[in-house]
């Protein structure tokens, strides 16, 4: 076996690309466990730690998925192929992810100016606070903001049950190797 080289092929994705993948993958789990901690528990202390941490891994991942896309347009051409039959439905389901994860923090973004609030990211302010008579915007982009996040954990988790039942345990192929093992042999 190889080791993982920088770039992807038509192998393996390399490691800017597996970098990117679970980075993210940890900063959307942690954004969706601690709302959804918030609306099991309340108003715990290790809750409120999770939640207060939100607007700061939100602008994290806007900014990153912006470098990932770019990125992988980069390296569209030399990407692993998709299995024959399914390229047309894999890239829709990756194509909506990406839309989601744009449009979730887009639409937090909006919700925190149409408040009136600041945005401070980190401890550093970003964006001034916004225009305070804008309740109804706010709501609308609230309940959008809400929808469009649960719909992207929805697909997060179908994108993590395809890779481990349908490719590893199903399929066996080497579907998951490719973004998460070693690069498997050449033939």
């Amino acid at each position: 076996m190889s080791a993982v080289g920088w770039r992807d092929n038509r192998y393996y994705y390399g490691r800017i690309s597996r970098f990117f993948h679970w980075l993210m993958a940890i900063l959307l789990l942690w954004q969706l466990a601690g709302m959804a901690a918030a609306g099991l528990f309340g108003r715990q202390p290790w809750v409120a730690f999770m939640v207060g941490t939100h607007k700061s891994i939100g602008t994290l991942l806007m900014a990153l998925i912006v470098v990932r896309a770019i990125w992988g347009l980069i390296n569209l051409s030399r990407r692993p192929p998709h299995e024959r039959g399914a390229e047309q439905l894999v890239g829709l389901g990756h194509l909506l992810l990406y839309l989601l994860m744009i449009l979730v923090p887009l639409l937090g973004l909006v919700m925190n100016w149409a408040s009136g609030r600041e945005l401070t990211v980190f401890g550093i302010e970003l964006m001034a606070a916004g225009r305070a008579d804008l309740s109804g915007l706010a709501e609308l982009t609230a309940s959008w903001h809400v929808w469009a996040g649960w719909t992207l954990g929805a697909l997060i988790a179908g994108h993590i049950a395809l890779a481990l039942v349908w490719h590893t345990l199903i399929r066996r192929d080497a579907t998951l190797s490719q973004m998460a093992g070693a690069p498997r042999q050449r033939r």
